[in-house]
């Protein structure tokens, strides 16, 4: 990763998110866009911890493997683009991108097609995109909010319509892991409990981080690795 603040993570929660991103079969940080490694300071703790964030690809990619759709598409929609959509009984999404000197983004949209021919869509506006986002994302003020914005914005349409998709419960299972904080690891991370913060964007504090991961009498985990890392 180009990020240095991640150096500065406990290494049991790089760790952590290393092993999600194995599990799911991820590549975090890389231009796939599967998956992303994001540094948050911990106020609870004072220490810097890392989180796991799924991408717009690799939430795609989790939906394909379920096997039971044969479509999914998020696109982001311009101001010169033709687009129309409705919603009820019968349901209208049609888009025809501009040719050329497609303006500024106006709309994101996400639609799936299942194997069976049932379909489902939505369309958020990107002023509703960027709310929700400043409301719910700690990563909002930094990571892939600010260096992959139209993609965060996919990811969100996503999310949402997928909820109606009859997937199955491992795509559920690693939906779970999006956004989440883990101290421990095992051989099943869904499993692992995850941590909720109060997040700041501060300066991080090496010193304090080096204090927090050579806390002393800190029982060792089951891996290794968390041993080694603290000395």
């Amino acid at each position: 990763s180009t990020n240095p603040k991640l150096g500065q993570t406990t290494p049991q929660s790089f760790l952590a998110a290393m092993m999600t991103a194995a599990q799911l079969g991820m590549e975090p940080n890389t231009p796939l866009g599967q998956a992303y490694l994001i540094p948050f300071y911990n106020n609870k703790t004072h220490c810097s911890e890392c989180q796991f964030q799924l991408g717009y690809k690799g939430l795609i990619d989790l939906a394909y493997r379920s096997g039971e759709v044969s479509i999914i598409q998020a696109q982001v929609v311009y101001e010169h683009d033709s687009f129309n959509y409705s919603f009820g009984l019968e349901p209208v999404l049609k888009h025809i991108p501009a040719a050329s000197d497609r303006g500024e983004p106006t709309y994101v949209y996400a639609m799936f097609r299942t194997k069976e021919g049932g379909f489902g869509f939505d369309v958020m506006s990107m002023d509703a995109v960027r709310t929700f986002a400043q409301q719910y994302s700690k990563s909002f003020s930094s990571g892939p909010w600010q260096t992959n914005f139209e993609e965060m914005a996919k990811k969100t349409v996503l999310k949402k319509v997928l909820k109606y998709a009859p997937l199955k419960s491992d795509f559920q299972r690693g939906l779970a892991l999006d956004g989440t904080i883990k101290t421990d690891v095992g051989e099943d991370m869904y499993a692992v409990p995850g941590t909720v913060l109060e997040v700041k964007y501060d300066a991080f504090l090496p010193e304090i981080v080096r204090m927090a991961v050579q806390v002393p009498g800190r029982q060792a985990a089951a891996c290794s690795k968390y041993a080694l890392c603290r000395r």
